[in-house]
């Protein structure tokens, strides 16, 4: 699924230097380095593509910069490079599927793509996903619904990255979700959100450029506001719309890490 719109993108590099490298290049780039860490062809062309098409979006915090991180999860161990993903219940309209610990691009795609067939099908498909992991830009997968005229739904929980209202200790992640609907002759309409102020990449894309943050992201270990992302991550990041984002992040938690 390649939707780029623009034939290069930018990358962040460090001291606040910035390359502009054609798609195709940092495509075959990612592609190449995720083979050699034993992902088979097609998986490694699809998150690849997730990546390159985060950037060509804008989005560098799901770019990219997360080859490495993949590739560290890889090597120790903590995500399979081979994805086996499995069937664990199937009733028609409602599924929930095992990712074994695999890459969170292929198995995200798989209960997709399952998700439409059996929307299809049924008229609602909803597939619940366990054992998985990080999977990039949550659009990337809603626009596939809306792509084959369904309304996509996606909601995640993640590694704890916000203080409960009023806290300053990390215990709740930024949980983020997304919608996709078709919109006939035109594009579809997306939505695509954390329920943080910020992505929390996107305090590493600042720290890794050596710029500071825009007050209301974060906060440092002792609950003050901060414009260092590094001491933002150390900290903690603060809701979107206050207590608001805070009860959403929790309901998306409810929904998906029940």
């Amino acid at each position: 699924m390649r939707l780029w719109p623009a034939p290069a993108a930018t990358v962040a590099g460090a001291g606040g230097v910035t390359v502009t490298f054609p798609l195709e290049r940092l495509r075959t780039f990612a592609h190449d380095a995720y083979r050699a860490l034993g992902l088979p062809d097609a998986d490694a062309t699809l998150v690849a593509d997730t990546l390159v098409q985060a950037d060509a979006w804008g989005h560098a915090s799901h770019g990219v910069m997360r080859i490495f991180w993949y590739g560290a999860r890889i090597e120790t161990g903590a995500m399979a490079a081979v994805t086996t993903p499995e069937w664990l219940t199937d009733a028609g309209g409602l599924a929930v599927l095992d990712g074994h610990d695999g890459v969170g691009q292929v198995v995200a795609e798989r209960a997709m793509t399952s998700a439409i067939e059996r929307a299809k099908r049924h008229g609602i498909g909803a597939v619940a996903v366990r054992a998985s992991g990080h999977f990039g830009t949550a659009m990337y997968f809603t626009r596939m619904a809306a792509e084959a005229g369904c309304i996509g739904f996606l909601s995640t929980n993640a590694s704890p990255a916000m203080a409960p209202w009023g806290g300053r200790e990390k215990r709740i992640g930024t949980n983020p979700w997304s919608v996709a609907a078709p919109a006939g002759a035109y594009p579809p309409m997306l939505l695509d959100l954390a329920n943080t102020a910020a992505a929390r990449g996107k305090l590493y894309v600042a720290r890794q450029r050596g710029e500071a943050i825009p007050e209301g992201w974060a906060i440092d270990e002792r609950g003050r506001a901060t414009t260092d992302p590094a001491v933002g991550i150390a900290g903690t990041i603060l809701p979107m719309a206050g207590h608001k984002g805070y009860a959403i992040a929790v309901t998306m938690d409810v929904l998906s890490g029940v």
